[in-house]
């Protein structure tokens, strides 16, 4: 006996709103079958297996293209891994050398250079809360998410580079900036010693250079077709910690000095260091 079956069909809009998101999970669950394989091959690969012949099939593999990494091989594509030489990691070095140009011409000492470096966390927060928002904007499922993550990160992240500045302005500001501030946010004291020793133009550079590793790395580079709000989120973190902790202990060791200049170079170098080698081990490994 012959029995009709009847075939439902999603609405196009359901489609829609689930493609990006399934996308976001076969994409990754390939690159876990696939190791070693870039985007090509991997596709190639997929394409063989499943050869779909409807468009909402093929449509759902280009939406995978779009989510899977550049390459995840070790020996990839010169275009698809960031290098020292890459645009972003050149003008992340050049804004860095600004504040030597500050202690070689304006003679600054250790607490201009450390509130600069905090100051640029404000900045880093900043980019990785426009990171989260445009994270796979396509993915309209993940919006949901963002609606709470984006704030939260903004408030703890906020509060936690507060607490940090407080210590820069408080342990090295000295009487002149440290005790402007009654609460734990050092803005008058960040403020009035942004305006004494003209940090404007090397704040400005640091902020381009972040900028334009934005719009470089995560927009044209397509960076936020596969990043992942819940990954973001953490990323700033393991900069601050890792970095300024380095950078504080230096920095104490420099004041206890006096101050000279070699130990202000070397604390310039050691943070030029730290910001390029966690600005390659960031864009090298494509967020999932």
């Amino acid at each position: 006996m012959n029995s009709n079956k009847k075939i439902i069909k999603a609405p196009s809009w359901f489609v829609r709103v689930m493609t990006p998101m399934l996308a976001r999970i076969v994409a990754r669950e390939m690159v876990k079958k696939y190791p070693g394989l870039g985007a090509d091959e991997i596709m190639a690969r997929m394409r063989a297996e499943s050869n779909p012949t409807d468009e909402a099939g093929r449509r759902m593999l280009d939406a995978v293209a779009l989510r899977l990494p550049a390459s995840s091989a070790p020996e990839a594509k010169p275009d698809a891994v960031i290098s020292w030489r890459s645009p972003s990691s050149l003008a992340l070095i050049a804004a860095n050398l600004l504040p030597l140009y500050g202690v070689l011409v304006f003679g600054w000492p250790v607490f201009p250079l450390l509130l600069l470096f905090w100051l640029e966390n404000v900045v880093v927060g900043t980019f990785n809360a426009l990171r989260m928002l445009l994270a796979d904007p396509a993915d309209l499922a993940l919006w949901a998410s963002k609606l709470f993550m984006v704030p939260f990160f903004c408030f703890h992240y906020g509060m936690f580079t507060a607490i940090h500045g407080s210590f820069v302005v408080s342990l090295f500001g000295g009487k002149a900036y440290g005790r402007l501030d009654r609460g734990f946010v050092p803005v008058e004291g960040a403020m009035r010693a942004i305006a004494d020793f003209d940090l404007g133009p090397a704040l400005a550079m640091l902020a381009g250079s972040h900028a334009f590793s934005f719009l470089w790395n995560y927009l044209i580079r397509g960076e936020f077709r596969r990043a992942s709000p819940s990954e973001l989120m953490g990323q700033p973190y393991k900069r601050v910690v890792v970095l300024h902790v380095a950078i504080l202990l230096g920095g104490a060791v420099t004041m206890a000095l006096d101050s000279p200049l070699w130990a202000l170079v070397f604390l310039i170098a050691l943070k030029i260091g730290f910001d390029l080698r966690a600005h390659l081990k960031e864009h090298a490994q494509p967020v999932s």
